[in-house]
């Protein structure tokens, strides 16, 4: 309990030093996690090591770079909070000694107990009219003073109490890691929210990126480290911010999912943990390779089917990124091969850019409910999920173009089989699609009848099919291998359930050539598709080659 005496003799000048020498450790801890990977993880993974001895290894290194990671967290936390204990201290303590001044300068007595005392006179009657005018002023005077200093205590000693709280809060467990470390972590993150006067009922609902990230740019950076420690789901969520801030606060998110499985034995045979475990190992493993690949995640959705947003390089960094939608069937399970695409979509395009490292972004999202390859055939064509992918969609791309830096950025969207029904419907609705090209690849169709309908540049929609692509020649294919049948078969006898498929010639687009074969083979390595995309991302268009379509120098 902080009394009078306490508040008076106190040092808060002293406090300042502390806060420094907490954000200086939180720093140290920081450079030593980001060494892990760097200088002892990494060389270890790219040796020969091999074998159960170096399994066994890896698991702790593993989580030795989560040890670091977790208590840099919780010491940037504590450094804030030493912070505003200094801050709040002082200024209660300048408060007390200028009141306990005022009162000695209007010849009041302050004892040292912090009670104020009007200075003793003869009786009343003594006293002429003027004199006891004077003394009933200097016991006024008294009890205004006695009931600001005391004020000032009581708020001295509800901030001692508020403060203690939120550092016991932090307090360290045992050596080693649990999983419900994180869990705890963002809990007490979150209940030291109210320490600053702020509230997670006021992070914005996320409709509008241009408003998301005029609030997070108007917060300060101990604001931002506390709503990202204490709502890492919800800010990671919030297209418009920046891309490194919404990976730390998803996965943290993604950590929290784990060790809340881990805690309530929900890891064992649970398909959802173990994907989630396999995606966190999929993000670390990327801190080991070079900048231009580090993995970003900026969206994440373990429930269902999933969701997950991967950006392989720093979109708000890049001159060049590109959106890359999958179709039909893919769910979080298949993540890594979404991410394995776009990496090489990302290496041959940075490389079309000689020179310059990093200046390339792709992103693998799956950021809707695809339709499931059980319940395509009813589901796909009323493109009840593919209006739905759409407003993600264009959220989502008019966030990128909200967080991205000083600088030019050509934006590319990439359409997979539905995903380019999902594209179509996003750059033909509302305001369109803030992209500069747009993709297709084994398209269906895009609910539009021409490319003009797009809203993007002329010559700036392309299209790429495989001969043997089913789904971009359904009339040819799905009805004689019997994929369409019964009623939803007229719809495809004379024209595609989504419209024209937009490698037809009628349709206006640039038909990339393709060299692969089948409906998933558009990003093999080393073939001509994937160096057109990658072309088209850098917007070297000259370099694509054609089947018919404008051509550009």
């Amino acid at each position: 309990m902080v009394d009078f005496a306490d508040l008076r003799e106190a040092r808060p000048e002293a406090v300042a030093p502390a806060a420094r020498a907490w954000a200086a450790f939180a720093a140290a801890l920081g450079e030593l996690e980001r060494r892990v990977p760097d200088e002892l993880t990494g060389p270890l993974r790219r040796s020969e090591w091999r074998g159960p001895a170096a399994t066994a290894a890896w698991h702790w290194f593993d989580l030795l770079d989560d040890e670091f990671e977790l208590a840099a967290a919780q010491v940037r936390v504590l450094a804030t909070v030493v912070r505003a204990a200094a801050v709040e201290f002082a200024a209660l303590h300048r408060n007390l000694v200028a009141a306990v001044d005022a009162a000695v300068s209007l010849g009041l007595r302050v004892d040292a107990a912090g009670r104020v005392h009007a200075p003793d006179g003869p009786g009343s009657l003594a006293l002429d009219a003027a004199g006891q005018e004077a003394h009933r002023r200097a016991v006024t005077n008294a009890e205004i003073y006695d009931e600001l200093i005391a004020s000032i205590v009581r708020r001295a000693d509800e901030a001692d109490r508020r403060y203690a709280e939120a550092v016991a809060r932090f307090r360290p467990g045992s050596y080693g890691q649990a999983p419900w470390e994180y869990s705890t972590f963002t809990g007490a993150a979150r209940e030291t929210l109210s320490l600053f006067g702020l509230a997670a009922d006021d992070i914005p609902s996320g409709g509008d990126p241009a408003a998301a990230r005029a609030w997070w740019q108007g917060l300060s950076d101990e604001q931002r480290l506390l709503y990202l420690t204490a709502c890492p789901e919800r800010v990671g969520a919030l297209d418009g911010l920046p891309a490194t801030d919404r990976d730390e606060a998803n996965r943290l998110a993604l950590r929290i999912y784990i060790g809340d499985n881990v805690t309530h034995y929900r890891d064992h045979g649970n398909s959802q943990h173990d994907r989630a475990v396999h995606l966190l190992n999929t993000l670390e493993a990327s801190e080991q390779g070079p900048p231009a690949k580090r993995l970003y995640l900026l969206g994440i959705d373990n429930q269902g089917d999933g969701k997950a947003i991967v950006a392989v390089g720093n979109p708000d960094t890049a001159r060049h990124t590109a959106v890359l939608v999958p179709g039909v069937g893919t769910e979080l399970d298949d993540i890594r091969g979404q991410i394995a695409r776009a990496d090489r979509l990302q290496s041959v395009a940075d490389a079309h850019t000689a020179g310059v490292d990093g200046d390339v972004a792709v992103i693998a999202w799956l950021g809707y409910d695809t339709p499931g390859t059980d319940d395509d055939i009813l589901t796909a064509p009323f493109g009840g999920k593919s209006r739905d992918g759409a407003a993600a969609l264009d959220q989502f791309v008019n966030g990128l173009n909200a967080a991205h830096g000083p600088g030019p950025s050509h934006v590319t969207a990439i359409g997979h089989s539905y995903g380019s029904t999902v594209i179509g419907v996003a750059a033909s609705t509302g305001d369109g699609l803030a992209v500069t090209d747009i993709v297709t690849a084994g398209s269906p169709g895009m609910r539009v009848d021409q490319a003009s309908d797009l809203r993007v540049a002329d010559g700036h929609v392309w299209a790429g099919a495989a001969g043997d692509d089913h789904i971009a020649n359904p009339n040819r294919h799905m009805l004689a291998s019997g994929l369409l049948i019964g009623p939803w078969a007229p719809y495809v006898e004379d024209e595609l359930v989504h419209g024209p498929s937009p490698h037809y010639r009628d349709f206006g687009a640039n038909r990339f050539h393709v060299d692969t074969s089948g409906h998933s083979g558009y990003w093999d390595e080393g073939s001509e598709s994937l160096d057109n995309q990658a072309a088209i991302i850098v917007g070297q268009y000259g370099r694509v080659g054609l089947d018919h379509g404008k051509q550009f120098s």
